[in-house]
């Protein structure tokens, strides 16, 4: 009776049934197979030498050649702290630098924008006065009206204008052929008004003192009067004119 297994007759066919079977259990190789081989042998060699070469620098190194190398490397680390050390020195004199840049330019600007109050090309505010000039008979003089200017000065002002004229350094006041007053060659009429920046509780004061502003004014038949003013405006300028003999020594 047959279990449904077939058993070779003889042993030629035994040993070819055994061969076949051999054959289909043996691990079939391909050229991915045979690549990833070599590669994985490579590295284990790689790997092997590195080690071998580590351990071969130390392991046969003597006690003096230790010594040696981890002086060098204190030496080394020492330099680097030194460097380290100077780089951060030179950090903080570049920002100490810097912040002494920033501060210089920013008195520069401050210092210029004083300078060019004082020298009336640029408008101003700030605290003063507001003076008028009453001259009903048309008898002011320009001597007189220069004293109000001097006084104000005397007393202070920083900034002052006239109608619609700056008053520099430079400014004159002088009489007209018809009788009137000009500021630097403007006509200005009465009543005349005086604006000036500067301390008010000072400036009034001092317009109003005996044999002085006040005085003259009505010594020419007019009358001055002066109110102070927390904000007082001063919008007109003068252009400056181009040097024909200075220049700028560097």
């Amino acid at each position: 009776m047959s279990d449904g297994t077939r058993t070779p007759d003889s042993p030629d066919q035994q040993r070819l049934v055994w061969r076949r079977l051999g054959d289909s259990l043996r691990p079939q190789a391909n050229p991915a197979h045979l690549i990833v081989g070599v590669l994985c042998l490579l590295l284990g060699l790689s790997i092997a030498a590195q080690v071998s070469q580590t351990d071969d620098s130390l392991e046969g190194s003597s006690q003096q050649e230790l010594v040696r190398l981890l002086d060098e490397s204190g030496r080394h680390s020492s330099d680097l702290e030194v460097e380290n050390a100077e780089l951060e020195r030179t950090l903080d004199a570049l920002r100490s630098g810097q912040e002494g840049d920033i501060s210089a330019r920013n008195a520069a600007e401050e210092r210029l924008t004083e300078l060019e109050i004082i020298a009336g090309t640029v408008p101003a505010h700030g605290r003063g006065i507001v003076v008028l000039i009453a001259d009903p008979s048309q008898g002011l003089r320009a001597s007189t009206l220069l004293g109000v200017v001097q006084e104000l000065r005397n007393a202070g002002a920083e900034v002052i204008q006239i109608g619609d004229v700056r008053v520099v350094a430079s400014t004159s006041i002088t009489t007209a052929t018809d009788g009137g007053l000009l500021v630097d060659g403007t006509a200005i009429e009465a009543p005349y008004e005086l604006r000036a920046i500067g301390d008010p509780a000072v400036m009034e004061p001092a317009l109003r003192i005996p044999g002085g502003a006040a005085d003259s004014v009505a010594g020419d038949g007019g009358t001055l009067s002066a109110v102070s003013d927390d904000e007082v405006r001063i919008e007109a300028t003068v252009e400056l004119g181009t040097p024909e003999h200075a220049r700028v020594v560097k």
